[in-house]
């Protein structure tokens, strides 16, 4: 997401019927259903993969990207993509990372995993739930710059797109979770100046197979449109779903910041607690003078203890300011609240940000968020219905 430049929503919001709405779901549950039922079939076959159709293409660590061979779907123009491997993380922290069914969701989402430029929220058609945090039915719109696109060689690609996530359950009762992307079309959004229409079917399937590690399947294809070199357009399909190797560390952060926001209530009710003049990991006396009010750099966040410069671990983390700015800000912490983050609940965390609708709010970061200082990095960017 390219934060130096700001656009509003093209379009406004999708007029929808209930009957829209209601055949939107069923497309998706629909797509959905095929998935998981391949998913299924996958691990009955112990995940091996069919190489007499599928053709290795890259891979990042043990996660691997396949394109289908030409022979086995010759009139298709471009190939389609398999994606196999295990995620870092649990199941809920990928979903946590994935999930993003409203504007603010998305920009907090982008600035970790820096999978589009510009998007928006057409319409919001299932809403996550107190039972079902992750469960979520939105039309958006994207845009993904192309090299090239800025001195006039190629355009830009966007999307008109339906979006679904939440969690199933395999015959064993064990969860799954999935992420459908589709494009759709409406009368309402018309194809945009300098940019060319692209079309896509995207679906992952994730399931937990360990405490910190997280299988997925992914399927799909992408038709950028136009006359785009074929080799740019199956570079842009990999990349885009190797995004998902983000998902878990997006859903971490998001964790953190909701840990903030919980510590620095408390602490307003009970005043933050003064550190001792010794680091909480490893014990090194630390001078006073680097304790006193304003040095924030000094302790951790979340516990308030002090930290030395050996110890201390800096995150940065994303949130949206009040006048509607991203502001992305490098907060330190210590390992013991770290591993405390980890395992927090994260379907609570999502229920908060989701269901409950709260943000975290900038104070929780130190009374410097928004200034020019060295650890803060405040986008210039604003949105009422678009990012960029």
């Amino acid at each position: 997401m390219n934060n130096e430049r700001f656009i509003v929503n093209p379009f406004g919001d999708l007029t929808l019927t209930a009957g829209d709405r209601a055949n939107l779901v069923a497309i998706a549950d629909q797509l959905v259903l095929a998935k998981f039922e391949e998913y299924e079939e996958h691990l009955n076959i112990d995940k091996k993969v069919d190489l007499t159709r599928w053709k290795k293409f890259s891979n990042s660590g043990t996660t691997t990207a396949y394109l289908e061979r030409k022979n086995s779907n010759p009139d298709s123009k471009l190939p389609a993509l398999l994606m196999v491997g295990p995620l870092p993380g649990t199941l809920d922290e990928n979903m946590f990372g994935l999930v993003s069914p409203t504007l603010e969701a998305m920009r907090i989402k982008s600035s970790y995993l820096n999978d589009f430029s510009a998007a928006a929220v057409l319409a919001t058609i299932v809403e996550p739930t107190v039972e079902e945090p992750f469960r979520s039915v939105v039309v958006k719109w994207m845009e993904i710059d192309i090299p090239g696109a800025s001195i006039g060689l190629v355009r830009n690609r966007d999307y008109i797109y339906l979006e679904s996530s939440g969690i199933l359950r395999l015959k064993n009762g064990e969860r799954v979770g999935y992420h459908l992307f589709h494009s759709v079309s409406f009368p309402e959004a018309h194809e945009l100046p300098n940019r060319v229409r692209g079309n896509m079917s995207f679906c992952g399937i994730f399931h937990q197979e360990g405490p910190d590690r997280t299988d997925c399947r992914g399927t799909g294809i992408m038709d950028p449109g136009g006359d785009m070199i074929r080799v740019m357009a199956v570079m842009g399909m990999v990349q885009a779903t190797m995004a998902g190797l983000k998902y878990s560390y997006c859903g971490q952060m998001k964790k953190l910041a909701w840990l903030l926001e919980q510590r620095h209530n408390e602490a307003k009710e009970r005043g933050a607690p003064v550190a001792e003049p010794a680091c909480v990991t490893c014990f090194k006396q630390i001078k006073t003078s680097r304790l006193s009010v304003g040095r924030s750099s000094s302790t951790c966040k979340l516990c308030f203890g002090a930290l030395c410069g050996t110890c201390k671990i800096s995150k940065k983390l994303s949130f949206i300011t009040p006048d509607l700015e991203l502001a992305q800000r490098k907060v330190n912490f210590c390992v013991k609240c770290l591993v405390e983050a980890t395992r927090m609940d994260t379907q609570e965390a999502a229920r908060q940000q989701f269901v409950y609708k709260k943000q975290v709010q900038p104070s929780v970061y130190g009374s410097s968020v928004g200034s020019s200082g060295s650890e803060d990095t405040i986008s210039s960017s604003r949105s009422h219905d678009g990012i960029a």
